[in-house]
């Protein structure tokens, strides 16, 4: 087998060992071939090259892994997969597996069935196995803000040492970090792997498979407090990563953050910290440098910046600091720079109908909205500073009251105009008003929009943020509509 193509006989091997087997299934002769776990696997077809879990997006040669959602049950499409000429990972209880034996019958010969009692373990073993085979520099990423941007800006610099792999957008959890270790070949140099948490003990189950040499966390603030509960907990939960760095690692820390302290005593290697302030390497930040982009300086060094906001700069620093702890230097930091991309909705400007967007859109809570409507009032041009705001989700028994307090801190702030959308992100308008500003209340996007056109002109800057529950990106082309008409 080549080294990139995960041999279905060794997939196995590894799960039986992990008491996670319960049988295969492959083509034969007179149709499926059922094999217990106990029974020799050592003959299986084929293998696989990284995974998914939607079967209509699948690459060539990717496992499937047949997971029952809210929508769909994976468990239906297996067959058609199989067919296909896919190895695909599915569940099988005491009621047996869940798939069409005609479609079964139809198998590729190269293709067949991982069984397993529980796939999201089977696919998380399947995973550090995999990275288990692989001699490379790996960074993980975690933090309350700013993680999927600096994972963003530490993949670019990376990249112009050599071949980088990088978590996809925002797959960060139980399942999308696995799916990014399934990806990792033999030609990748580096990987920067993001971790999300929403209780404490998640990172604890991600970080091993990953088995980062650095580790990074952004900062600490209040967010997902429905499951985490305090400020306090969500330090924890964020140091979860430092536990399994090994002792010639590198732990690369907020020194401006909360919890920094308790981070630093539990780092079990050297820790090198970044901040405004009493860190080992100080940074600050120029709004606009001599080519019209912002730049962050490091320890006297002056770096261009290719997103806005001051938040940025700390996020480059960080991944800076962590590219600079792989041994990388910084010339190629700098080529890899050049081909930077972030992902989508994360702080990217547009210009629509003569406005300028800011769109935020992807996700939210108090700090990044707040520091947001700060960015949002320092981007060039002397326009008005309207904020169009979903709800942040996750925040507990609380969540009016932040949102009240979220409010009246944007309003002590540039904009000068907020939209909230929806009934639950009508708080944040009663903070705003309260502290002296303008809102509106919409009750869905497409209502949000006609009042952005009947409030805004071009010149303005214009801010889109709200919880993934909220769904604001989905008002750009509204926007689009609603600007062209008025």
């Amino acid at each position: 087998m080549g080294k990139d193509l995960y041999s279905a006989a060794e997939a196995a091997r590894d799960l039986a060992e992990a008491g996670l087997l319960t049988g295969t299934v492959t083509s034969g002769p007179g149709g499926p071939t059922f094999r217990g776990p106990e029974d020799r696997q050592g003959e299986l077809p084929g293998g696989f090259a990284g995974a998914g879990l939607d079967s209509r997006n699948l690459a060539a040669g990717q496992l499937f892994v047949a997971l029952k959602g809210d929508h769909a049950d994976g468990r239906d499409f297996m067959g058609a997969v199989a067919a296909a000429g896919h190895w695909v990972l599915a569940e099988k209880t005491n009621e047996g597996p869940r798939f069409d034996p005609a479609s079964l019958r139809k198998m590729s010969p190269g293709a067949g069935v991982l069984l397993t009692g529980d796939p999201v373990a089977a696919l998380s073993c399947l995973a550090g196995r995999w990275r288990s085979r692989f001699d490379l520099h790996v960074a993980g990423v975690t933090g309350t803000n700013g993680k999927t941007t600096t994972k963003d800006l530490l993949a670019a610099m990376l990249s112009g040492a050599g071949p980088t792999c990088a978590t996809e957008g925002n797959f960060n959890n139980r399942l999308g970090l696995p799916l990014t270790l399934l990806g990792l070949t033999a030609g990748h140099r580096y990987a920067v792997i993001e971790m999300g948490a929403s209780a404490v003990g998640d990172i604890a189950r991600l970080a091993p498979l990953a088995a980062p040499q650095s580790g990074l966390i952004t900062n600490a603030s209040p967010a997902h407090l429905a499951e985490f509960g305090s400020l306090e907990d969500i330090i924890k939960g964020k140091g979860e990563l430092l536990d399994v760095l090994p002792a010639n690692g590198c732990a690369v820390l907020n020194a401006d953050s909360p919890g920094f302290a308790q981070w630093k005593e539990r780092a079990p290697c050297p820790v090198v910290s970044f901040g405004r302030k009493g860190a080992d390497q100080v940074w600050s930040w120029r709004p606009q440098g001599p080519d019209g982009r912002p730049q962050v300086v490091v320890a006297g060094q002056t770096w261009s910046v290719p997103l806005p906001g001051e938040h940025n700069g700390a996020n480059f620093a960080a991944a800076l600091l962590v590219a600079r702890s792989f041994g990388v230097d910084d010339e190629f930091i700098a080529a890899g720079m050049k081909n930077f991309a972030g992902s989508a909705h994360r702080g990217v400007l547009l210009e629509i109908g003569g406005r300028m967007i800011l769109d935020d859109s992807y996700n939210a809570n108090p700090v990044s909205m707040v520091t947001a409507g700060a960015t949002l009032g320092r981007l060039p041009g002397a326009g008005r500073a309207v904020a169009i705001l979903g709800a942040m989700g996750e925040l507990g028994s609380d969540s009016e009251a932040i949102h009240e307090r979220t409010g009246l801190e944007l309003a002590n702030g540039p904009v000068e105009i907020l939209i909230s959308v929806g009934e639950n992100a009508h708080p944040l308008g009663t903070g705003f008003d309260a502290g002296g500003g303008v809102s509106h209340y919409c009750i869905d996007l497409e209502e949000a929009a006609r009042l952005a056109a009947i409030h805004t002109r071009a010149g303005d800057r214009l801010l889109i943020k709200g919880s993934r529950s909220a769904a604001m990106e989905a008002i750009l082309p509204l926007l689009t509509a609603a600007f062209r008409k008025n």
